[in-house]
């Protein structure tokens, strides 16, 4: 048995390294052919970036200047523009909603599931992956989210969802041939990071390259791994296989449901089959390497690869991805306005500096050093030497008249802002400067064309959470599969805990595993915004109508956002004139009745148990009942098809026998008009009675 077993696991693992050799072949295959076609998007987006950071003044001009003394000023309105858009996105947060698509899925954990993924954003901070998303998408025209999972704590077995920003961007490396715009029809994708010989060690002190003291030696490594440091990376991708899924009937329920096959019931005559098909089957496998040995494995279980990328401006040109930033076009026109900024300066700068006039021989070679700098430096005295010129002394020098900025420079440097503006699509009254528009109507206007021009940055990110949302409601139900209890967030922010997939009155009360759900994603003001803005509408009410505050004066107050509005709001409800508000439950109760009311709540409990329990049996019965009519059914159904067909075959064996009769009274007769009966012979018909001889034939 031993030799067997170790034969067993010698096989299994060198099938496991047939495996993982295939894999790490596959793993440098894509990267290669990822970092070729990514290569000039992400080179693009780096100079955005470095731009963004105020590295706006080519090298070679900055070298030329520096070594001139003239001034390299950068003025750097990028930032606000950026800004601008990503503010936006954060006044108006874009929001998860679900609904029900087919008869198993139902409103009510519709609102469970847009609750959990409500809960996981707050408790994950997903509002960070979105931020710094958008803000990749703005600057360099690329950013990243990333769905995760991880144990509640470090003492639990329980799984929880998380959405987590991608710190770096230029650490992905994306399916190059993907082609949605939110990744949903990616292959595979890398996320990677650097690590030193150290820090690798102790991450992964069971590697193989740990027990190695020249990592040098393994060699063509394709840049995965150097003398210090070495290349880890996470590699999610698809595998597909062909399953065969039926439509069945529930021949008791009458629901119809799509199954593989191993989820057929074993009771055959409890279903029919009504369609059956192949498909492609996905599974989503994650890999971690460092290109030489494969670190970690497993199988992720959505069946989406959990990494969403966030686009700028994409467009495809002679067969390559573009992708635009928001500052991509105002480059030009940055440096521009920092040149002439400058050019401005540098000549505001020197113009009390003006350059001497000195006839020649006024400066000694020894004073020489003092004149060249007299321009730049503020010196106390210059000496000169008195000189005659025809007999005639010669004044002391004097500078030169005092030139104002050249009004071309100005023009040109407010050009050059308009330009940006222009580039961007983001003007003055946008950023909250003062422009030209002056009424409301005007800067509403400005700010709705602003919001046009780069509104598919922000389209761009909703379709991205929108594949969120998807990649949640798929994995959820997978993650959250047995009865657990949940917190769950409102639209309003409270909170609540709800119990997942539990059993009551005999059915399975929401049941995150069955039904197929929606995804839409909904962009404006926030709840509380929404809740500022209508108790500001209140307040404008009550001051044209000051009697609206003795029918809604709890509403008001219950929309401000101070300490103590709840309770304001309670007091000013119990002056209400009856009728006005509902009762809560629970309000202005004696305890007398408090204790009435839990008796009875204990005997509505009781009669509930007792319901339950009918309900069951009579739901035993009804279906017992159902059966035996059913069979009673088909019984004189068939009864009644035979009865039918006994009839039709009289009825036609009837018919049969009178066209008979029929056919042989006329034979009879057309042998008469022949002549070819026997007169001497007494004619009889078939029932043996004689008949008369016709006259006249």
């Amino acid at each position: 048995m031993s030799e067997i077993s170790e034969q067993e696991e010698s096989t299994k693992h060198e099938a496991t390294e047939s495996d993982d050799h295939e894999i790490l072949e596959q793993i440098k295959i894509h990267f290669k052919a990822d970092e070729e076609a990514w290569r000039d998007v992400r080179k693009d987006a780096l100079d955005d970036w470095k731009f963004r950071a105020g590295e706006q003044w080519p090298e070679q001009i900055k070298k030329e200047r520096d070594s001139d003394d003239r001034p390299c000023l950068v003025i750097n309105k990028m930032p606000q523009y950026i800004n601008q858009i990503t503010n936006e996105q954060r006044q108006n947060r874009p929001a998860i909603k679900i609904s029900p698509v087919d008869s198993l899925a139902d409103v009510e954990t519709a609102k469970v599931f847009q609750g959990i993924i409500k809960h996981i954003e707050n408790s994950s901070n997903a509002s960070v992956a979105y931020d710094n998303a958008t803000d990749g998408a703005a600057t360099g025209g690329l950013g990243y989210i990333r769905v995760t999972t991880d144990y509640c704590d470090d003492m639990s077995f329980d799984q929880e969802v998380q959405i987590k920003q991608v710190y770096d961007w230029a650490s992905v490396y994306f399916d190059a041939a993907s082609k949605e715009p939110d990744g949903s029809d990616a292959g595979h994708a890398f996320v990677h990071q650097e690590m030193s010989k150290d820090e690798f060690k102790r991450e992964y002190p069971d590697a193989k390259m740990s027990s190695m003291a020249d990592w040098t030696s393994i060699g063509d490594s394709d840049g995965w791994i150097s003398d210090n440091s070495c290349r880890v990376a996470e590699y999610f991708y698809k595998k597909h296989k062909k399953v065969k899924i039926y439509q069945v009937q529930d021949l008791i329920s009458g629901q119809v449901l799509t199954l593989k096959k191993e989820e057929l019931p074993k009771e055959k005559q409890t279903y029919k089959i009504l369609n059956e098909r192949e498909t492609l089957e996905c599974t989503i496998h994650w890999v971690k390497t460092n290109g030489y040995e494969v670190l970690e494995k497993t199988i992720w279980p959505g069946k989406w690869i959990p990494i969403i990328p966030v686009y700028g401006k994409s467009l495809m040109v002679d067969g390559k991805r573009i992708l635009e930033s928001v500052i991509r076009h105002a480059k030009d026109s940055q440096r521009m306005y920092n040149y002439f900024t400058s050019t401005e300066s540098e000549t505001v700068a020197l113009a009390p500096k003006a350059p001497f006039i000195v006839a020649e021989g006024q400066v000694p070679k020894e004073f020489e050093l003092i004149w060249k700098s007299a321009n730049r430096k503020n010196i106390a005295y210059l000496p000169y030497k008195p000189i005659s010129a025809g007999g005639q002394l010669v004044g002391a020098p004097q500078r030169n008249a005092y030139e104002a900025p050249i009004q071309a420079i100005t023009a040109a440097r407010l050009q050059s802002n308009d330009d940006i503006k222009a580039t961007t699509g983001i003007y003055d009254a946008s950023l909250g400067n003062k422009s030209n528009e002056q009424s409301g109507v005007a800067i509403a206007r400005r700010n709705a064309q602003a919001q046009t021009s780069n509104f598919h940055f922000i389209d761009n990110l909703n379709r991205s959470i929108r594949h969120v949302g998807k990649i949640l409601v798929d994995l959820i139900p997978k993650i959250y599969d047995t009865e657990r209890a949940l917190r769950i967030i409102g639209e309003d922010g409270t909170e609540e805990v709800v119990t997942v997939n539990t059993i009551f009155d005999g059915k399975k009360k929401y049941d995150l595993g069955a039904g197929k759900y929606d995804v839409i994603v909904e962009t404006g003001p926030s709840y509380a915004t929404k809740r500022q803005e209508a108790a500001a509408m209140m307040i404008e009410m009550v001051k044209a109508f000051p009697g609206f505050a003795q029918i809604a004066g709890d509403l008001v107050v219950g929309n401000m956002d101070w300490p103590g509005a709840k309770e304001m709001q309670t007091r000013i409800r119990k002056s209400l004139p009856p009728g006005l508000v509902e009762e809560k439950e629970g309000a202005d109760i004696p305890d007398e009745v408090k204790a009435k009311m839990g008796q009875m709540e204990q005997m509505i409990q009781q009669l509930s148990g007792s319901l339950t329990q009918a309900t069951e049996a009579l739901k035993q019965k009804k279906l017992e009942t159902e059966s035996k009519e059913r069979i009673e059914t088909l019984k004189v159904n068939a009864q009644l098809e035979i009865a039918k067909a006994q009839i039709e075959s009289k009825e036609a064996l009837a018919g049969f026998q009178q066209e008979m009769s029929t056919l042989n009274d006329d034979i009879l007769l057309v042998k008469q008009r022949l002549g070819l009966l026997n007169f001497g012979t007494p004619m009889t018909n078939d029932a043996g009675a004689e008949l008369a001889p016709q006259q006249g034939m």
